[in-house]
């Protein structure tokens, strides 16, 4: 009999085309009750989406390539959905090939302060609470809210889903989603946080993102979430124009180019006042709370890779954007980082 501390028997999915429920047909579970192989089924049809090493493949692009894996369940994948009702996996893919490079980057003082300590957050508020880590890039935020105490639902678009779920596959209250964030295949409100840092600028459209991500939280509830910030001041302004001309030119190289370039960026930044230049400049970018070598090599092609979409808004519009997804009240702003809780 399944214990009722499995996290993935206890959400409540939908079909993220249809908006009909999503019935699991699950064949083999790890240890822990984690699902390893099996399907999503569309209540009342033959379609389904396939659970392909203990991550459920919530896109009908996803679906489609892994298609072979719903013959045995008598299943198709989902017909229809559109192209433009959902950010195409490619879009993304430079994630899944970095975080698969740096697979375990960060620090604990690093995960404390970008999940909890930003947000002014305790770290003990995430026990026995249902998180969603929204866009959960290689799973250290995931891995670090499980040990806080937290449940765990992590999704990403990229195949880096793979690298979370080789750590976190034997945690009954862990689940694995590659899905798009904009198109949630999660009924409403069951989360009570939602924790979404550093990905909202790379989905295709950031208020759409912010509405799907309140849209599954929870009367009570807290969203936690991040924005690159456009600078109002003019020296600001100048140095986001370099970067950005600069990550123009960059993100159409070949991406192990790149990647070498990128790490010649990162060992000259540790060379004095050249690195220093570098660093205040952004052509590296480099974090106090992880300042090794590795860490800013990766930071820097992370800023340049060729993902689809990158976008800097105003403190402003980005709060806006909570506005108009409603019954949200403000807990804490800083610019760009933004606490807030849904009314019931």
């Amino acid at each position: 009999m399944l214990e009722n501390n499995i996290l993935f028997d206890r959400i409540n999915w939908r079909d993220p085309v249809s908006g009909f429920p999503l019935e699991p047909l699950i064949s083999v579970r790890t240890p822990a009750g984690v699902p390893i192989c099996g399907a999503m089924k569309v209540s009342g049809t033959r379609y389904g989406y396939p659970i392909v090493d203990c991550v459920v493949r919530l896109t009908p692009e996803l679906a489609d390539y892994y298609r072979e894996w719903l013959v045995p369940l008598d299943l198709e994948p989902p017909a229809g959905g559109g192209a433009n009702n959902f950010q195409a996996e490619a879009t993304v893919n430079s994630f899944g090939f970095q975080w698969m490079w740096n697979s375990a980057m960060r620090s604990e003082e690093d995960l404390r302060w970008r999940v909890a300590s930003r947000f002014q957050v305790n770290p003990n508020d995430f026990a026995g609470k249902i998180v969603l880590d929204a866009g959960a890039g290689a799973g250290d935020q995931s891995h670090w809210l499980l040990q806080q105490g937290a449940q765990v639902v992590s999704i990403d678009l990229s195949s880096a889903i793979d690298v979370v779920a080789r750590k976190l596959r034997m945690n009954p209250g862990w689940v694995g989603v590659q899905g798009d964030i904009t198109a949630l295949p999660l009924a409403e409100s069951q989360f009570g946080v939602v924790y979404c840092e550093g990905v909202i600028p790379f989905t295709r459209d950031s208020a759409l993102t912010v509405r799907e991500l309140c849209r599954v939280l929870h009367p009570g509830g807290v969203i936690l979430a991040t924005h690159y910030a456009r600078s109002i001041r003019l020296v600001g302004r100048v140095k986001q124009a370099y970067n950005m001309a600069l990550r123009n030119r960059l993100s159409r190289y070949e991406r192990y180019k790149l990647l070498l370039l990128t790490g010649n960026f990162a060992a000259l930044s540790l060379i004095p006042w050249l690195g220093k230049l570098l660093r205040l400049s952004g052509t590296a970018i480099y974090n106090d709370l992880m300042s090794d070598f590795k860490t800013t090599w990766t930071n820097t092609f992370d800023y340049y890779g060729d993902h689809a979409y990158q976008r800097h808004i105003t403190s402003g519009e980005f709060w806006d954007y909570f506005q108009q997804a409603g019954k949200l009240e403000q807990v804490y702003r800083e610019g760009t980082i933004v606490a807030a809780r849904k009314i019931a």
